[in-house]
C-alpha cells in the first residue's frame, strides 16, 4: 500500500508539473530582448545619443539607427518607399509627407497608443489635432520650429529710424517693437529699404521673405480671426473668401509686384537681377545687406555664427501679430510607426521617445546642455537650440529656456523668448500633414490653370476677390476629397 501511495503522489505530482510547464523555471522571467530600427535626417551623433539613453530607460529593447536612407525632407521619403518596397522600412521613421507614406501602406494607425498615453494629453491643442484622418492617426508631431523674422539689430541700430504714428513703432533701442503687427513690418521694410545696385555700400533689402515667397496669407487672417488656424483652416475647411485673407493676399500681391528686389518679387527686371548678383551680397542677413528676414529656427545656428563672424547682431522676432493678438506660426515634423514593425507597442515607445515624450525631451536636454559646455570649455562657436517641445511640460521647459540665456542671464538670441512665451497659442503649419494641401498648391503654380498665381500677380490686388472664390472651391474639394480617401484598402 505504502509504494502503490507514493507511486500515485509521484505520477499527481508530474501531472501537475506538466500543467504548469513543468521543466521551466518558475518565478520573474527577464523580458524577451526585442530588435527595433530607427531612421531619420537629423544629426547622427545626436541620435545615437538619443537611443543610447532609450536603450538604458528600456534594458528589454535595442535599436539600430539606420543611416542607409540618403537625404532630407522629399529625397529621405522617397527613400523610405523604396525601403518599403523591399520589405526593409524601419520599425521607426521621420517623413515630410504624412499623406504620401499613408497612401503607400508605410504606416501604422497609432490613435490607441495616443488615446491611452499621459504625455500626449498635456500635448498643446492645435498640434495634437494634426495627422489625424477620419479617426485614425497615422504619424505623431515630434517638435516645433518657430517661424519667426531674424531682425540685423547692428543695421537698425545705424539706420535710427524712429516711431512714425499710424505707420510703425520703433523701441528705445531703435529695434521693432516686439509686439508690432503685420502692417507695420511692412512699413518698417519700406522705410528701412535702399534698393542701390550702383553702389554696394548703400544697398539694404528691407525685407527678405519666406524661401523666395510671401506667407502673408497663411499668417495673418489666424491672429485677426480665432476661428482660423494656418491659412483660415478651421479643421474642416478653407475660409479664402472672407475678409481676413483676402486682405492678406491683397498685400502679398502688392509687395510681390512693387517692391523691385530679389527675395520679394518675381516681377524684377532681367538687368537688375544680373546686377543684383553681380554684387555677390552673400547670406544679407548675415553680411549686413538686409534688415529683416522671415524664417524658421532652424537656421538659428547658421545665422547667430554667420552674424558674429562679420561683426552683426542678430535678433528673432516674433512674427508679427493681429487684431485679436498672437498665435505663433511653426513648422511640424512628424514620424510614423511602420505598418511593417513586428513590435507596434514598443515602436511607439521608441517613437514617443523621439518626438514629444517628456523623458525623450529630458534627455534630448541632457544632450544639448553637454555640447553647449564643450562648446565654452574649448572656445568654439556654440549651437543654438533650434526646436522646442509641444507639450506643456513645465520641467523641460526650464531648462529650455535656460539653454537660451549665457551666463548673465541675457537671451543668447534677443527677441527669441517672447515666441515661446506664447507658445501654448502655436499654430503649426498644413504642408507636412494634411492631405491634398500640396496638391492644391501644384495646382496654384500650373501654368495652365487660368486661376494660377502668375496670373494673380500680373492682374494685381483688384482682382484677389475673384481668385479667392475660385481657389476656395479648389482646396476645400480637393483636401475634402484626399481625406476621404486617403490609404483607402492600403493600410492595416
Amino acid at each position: 500500500m505504502k509504494k502503490l501511495s507514493l507511486f500515485i503522489i509521484t505520477l499527481f505530482a508530474a501531472v501537475l508539473l506538466v500543467g504548469c510547464g513543468g521543466g521551466k523555471p518558475v518565478g520573474p522571467q527577464k523580458p524577451k530582448k526585442i530588435q527595433l530600427t530607427y531612421a531619420d535626417w537629423g544629426n547622427a551623433e545626436d541620435n545615437q545619443k538619443l537611443i543610447d539613453a532609450f536603450e538604458k530607460a528600456h534594458p528589454n529593447i535595442k535599436v539600430l539607427l539606420r543611416e542607409d536612407i540618403p537625404g532630407s525632407g522629399a529625397e529621405f521619403t522617397g527613400g523610405l518607399l523604396a525601403q518599403a518596397q523591399a520589405g526593409n522600412l524601419p520599425d521607426v521613421f521621420a517623413t515630410d509627407n504624412v499623406p504620401v507614406v499613408v497612401n503607400n501602406g508605410l504606416t501604422l494607425d497609432v490613435a490607441k497608443y495616443w488615446d491611452a498615453d499621459e504625455d500626449a494629453k498635456l500635448v498643446y491643442e492645435f498640434p495634437a489635432n494634426t495627422a489625424v484622418y477620419n479617426g485614425k492617426r497615422y504619424a505623431i508631431p515630434s517638435f516645433q520650429f518657430l517661424k519667426g523674422i531674424f531682425i540685423n539689430l547692428t543695421v537698425f541700430e545705424k539706420a535710427n529710424l524712429k516711431t512714425v504714428p499710424g505707420k510703425y513703432r520703433i523701441d528705445a533701442n531703435g529695434y521693432p517693437v516686439k509686439d508690432w503687427t503685420h502692417t507695420e513690418m511692412v512699413e518698417i521694410a519700406k522705410a528701412i529699404t535702399n534698393y542701390d545696385l550702383d553702389d554696394k555700400a548703400n544697398m539694404m533689402v528691407g525685407l527678405g521673405l519666406w524661401y523666395g515667397n510671401v506667407d502673408f496669407q497663411q499668417i495673418w487672417p489666424m491672429m485677426n480671426n480665432t476661428s482660423y488656424a494656418y491659412d483660415t483652416y478651421d479643421g474642416d475647411k478653407f475660409h479664402y473668401e472672407s475678409p481676413e485673407w483676402i486682405a492678406a493676399m491683397k498685400a502679398k500681391v502688392d509687395i510681390m509686384d512693387n517692391v523691385k528686389y530679389p527675395g520679394v518679387t518675381s516681377s524684377i527686371p532681367a538687368d537688375d537681377l544680373e546686377k543684383f548678383n553681380a554684387l555677390e551680397l552673400g547670406w544679407m542677413i548675415t553680411t549686413g545687406y538686409q534688415a529683416m528676414q522671415i524664417d524658421g529656427s532652424w537656421n538659428t545656428t547658421g545665422v547667430m555664427q554667420g552674424a558674429e563672424a562679420a561683426g552683426f547682431e542678430i535678433g528673432f522676432w516674433p512674427y508679427p501679430q493681429g487684431s485679436e493678438g498672437f498665435f505663433p506660426p511653426t513648422i511640424l515634423d512628424y514620424q510614423a510607426i511602420s505598418s511593417q514593425t513586428k513590435y507596434p507597442e514598443e515602436a511607439y515607445q521608441l517613437a514617443k521617445w523621439m518626438t514629444y515624450g517628456k523623458a525623450g525631451w529630458l534627455a534630448r536636454l541632457d544632450i544639448q546642455e553637454a555640447k553647449r559646455k564643450e562648446n565654452l570649455e574649448k572656445g568654439e562657436p556654440i549651437f543654438h537650440l533650434d526646436r522646442y517641445p509641444i507639450a506643456d511640460y513645465p520641467e523641460v521647459w526650464e531648462r529650455v529656456y535656460d539653454l537660451l540665456k549665457d551666463e548673465n542671464g541675457e537671451e543668447l538670441v534677443p527677441g527669441l523668448t517672447y515666441t515661446l512665451d506664447h507658445i501654448e497659442e502655436s499654430r503649426p503649419d498644413l504642408d507636412k500633414w494634411l492631405a491634398g494641401y500640396n496638391t492644391f498648391w501644384g495646382w496654384v503654380a500650373d501654368p495652365e490653370n487660368p486661376y494660377n498665381w502668375d496670373n494673380l500677380l500680373q492682374a494685381g490686388p483688384d482682382a484677389v476677390a475673384t481668385y479667392a472664390k475660385e481657389w476656395n472651391t479648389k482646396i476645400n474639394q480637393t483636401v475634402k476629397d484626399e481625406i476621404e480617401n486617403l490609404g483607402k484598402d492600403k493600410t492595416n
